[in-house]
């Protein structure tokens, strides 16, 4: 063991945990239907409204899926293809671009 050994240690597990999923929802969905994958739940905590208004406040938890994205205390959800769209009176206005796993993991914290 030298030195040296130590630096490539850390240079390689530093890689390791930094790797970005830039896979997208729908690439999850596919590999769970074969059934030798679980079915991915993420969740979300809006830190501010956690400080602010606690745990147990609707806006707080928010939660993705392949098939569906939204608040689950508001009952508001949307399908995850159309996460980040814009509506109108309940039609589609702008279709949103989608979003990488890594975005939607990092955009409520």
């Amino acid at each position: 063991y030298n030195r040296g050994d130590g630096h490539a240690v850390f240079l390689q597990n530093s890689i390791l945990l930094f790797q970005l999923d830039e896979n997208e929802l729908t690439k999850h969905r596919e590999a769970s239907e074969s059934g030798l994958n679980p079915y991915p739940i993420y969740a979300a905590v809006d830190k501010e409204n956690l400080k602010e208004k606690g745990e147990n406040f609707p806006g707080t938890w928010f939660e993705f899926t392949p098939h569906e994205s939204g608040y689950s205390g508001l009952g508001a959800f949307v399908s995850t293809k159309y996460y980040g769209s814009q509506f109108e009176k309940g039609k589609l206005k702008k279709k949103g671009v989608k979003k990488s796993i890594c975005y939607l993991q990092g955009e409520y914290c």
